[in-house]
């Protein structure tokens, strides 16, 4: 989501992510702008005619290898396409989630990742090769699952206006952020450094996010029912509002009394936000 395809967007997370679901590239192929072990993004290659991710280099030692042919990714074969062994990337993928969330990229380690999923930190390695890795994999599976969710909501509101779509929008990605506030923290940590990872997500989630809601924002302000403002700034608004309370849920509660993640106060988000962006209010 970005602050954010939020869409942990499984977004392509607001938040966040962008508008619509990508459909996995060809195993050859691989993402933009992946950054390797050093946390440096590597120079683009020759360009080809599809599109994918950048190779991603696991060691120094090591060949580069596309990310999408890793057993640790969402589209990638288990090895010996066991249940057992996708249950166990499952689990992985959850605790990194977790982890990467609450102490950031530098202060996650893989073998504290194995620790909380509760496996052994060599089938850490087996799946994933590399803590960049496992960032990647972690990220790019809830984005994806964001960006999958949010197509279908707008897709399913295309047909209206473009304020509907917006509307459908700001209820959606409040509830995933309700859903899944790690999103927002592991982007929120990672645009105060600018990194490598961060310019990955950007290439291939939230520039598309960004243009597709902003771009909604241009279409209900012609239509007359959005607040005449610079649709950017009404966008980070609307992510901001959306998504930091579910990561400040401490906080929250301490000065509110109120538990952010109830049905009530979600609800209660969501009407305020249509009070803020629309001139209209239905």
């Amino acid at each position: 989501m970005p602050s954010q395809k939020l869409s942990q967007t499984s977004g392509k997370s607001g938040a966040s992510i962008s508008s619509a679901g990508k459909s996995a590239p060809k195993a050859s192929a691989a993402k933009k702008g992946a950054p390797d072990k050093s946390g440096k993004a590597k120079p683009d290659k020759a360009k080809s005619g599809r599109t994918g991710r950048r190779a991603v280099r696991l060691d120094d030692n090591q060949d580069t290898v596309p990310i999408r042919s890793l057993p640790g990714t969402k589209s990638g074969k288990p090895r010996g396409g066991s249940k057992r062994s996708s249950e166990v990337r499952g689990r992985i993928l959850n605790a990194a989630l977790e982890c990467f969330a609450a102490f950031g990229f530098e202060g996650t380690s893989t073998r504290a990742v194995a620790e909380r999923a509760d496996v052994t930190h060599t089938l850490v390695l087996y799946h994933f090769h590399s803590k960049d890795q496992l960032w990647i994999a972690t990220v790019d599976a809830a984005l994806a699952d964001y960006t999958t969710a949010m197509s279908r909501h707008l897709d399913a509101a295309q047909n209206g206006s473009a304020a509907e779509s917006l509307r459908c929008f700001i209820e959606q990605f409040t509830r995933m952020s309700a859903t899944k506030p790690q999103v927002h923290r592991i982007l929120t940590m990672e645009s105060t450094q600018g990194t490598a990872r961060l310019n990955w997500v950007v290439d291939n989630y939230l520039r598309d996010h960004f243009e597709k809601i902003t771009g909604l924002i241009r279409d209900g302000q012609r239509e007359g029912a959005v607040r005449q403002c610079d649709p950017a700034r009404l966008y980070y608004m609307i992510i901001g509002a959306s998504g930091t309370p579910f990561t400040l849920p401490t906080e929250y509660k301490a000065l509110t009394g109120r538990d952010v993640f109830s049905q009530a106060e979600v609800l209660r988000n969501i009407a305020f936000l249509y009070e803020l962006v629309f001139i209209d209010t239905p």
